[in-house]
């Protein structure tokens, strides 16, 4: 039962109002597709298109951080902490694009491992209920 069940939050998600959660809901879900594609072409060593989806990852990650303390800046309602994990998906999809330009499969498989874990890491900061 317990190797199937979530492990418990050691802390409350971090609170985010219910308009940045609906944007962020919609970008999520292209963020899924493009997770999706990856993960296939991992599983099959399509090196080219490794590539190609981890470059859209480095890409569509783009909410920038605020430049202003303007409350009607959308951004501003983001933690900094959003904008560190988002920092760190990004440096995680750069190095898998470069190895699998190089065709280094071992260093793929460890680039994929570290991209989940910046995944998984903000979920873990962000979503209710897990």
């Amino acid at each position: 039962m317990q190797a199937v069940s979530p492990p418990e939050r050691a802390t409350p998600p971090i609170e985010l109002s219910p308009t940045v959660r609906d944007l962020l809901k919609s970008r999520m879900a292209s963020h899924a597709r493009d997770m999706g594609q990856l993960v296939s072409a991992i599983m099959i060593l399509d090196y080219p298109k490794i590539e190609e989806s981890a470059q859209g990852i480095v890409g569509d990650v783009s909410l920038s951080r605020p430049t202003t303390n303007d409350a009607t800046e959308l951004n501003a309602s983001l933690p900094e902490v959003f904008f560190e994990r988002q920092d760190a998906l990004r440096v995680e999809a750069r190095a898998l694009a470069r190895d699998a330009h190089a065709k280094d499969a071992r260093r793929v498989a460890a680039d994929y491992g570290h991209l989940s874990e910046a995944c998984v890491r903000c979920h873990a900061d962000f979503r209710p209920n897990h």
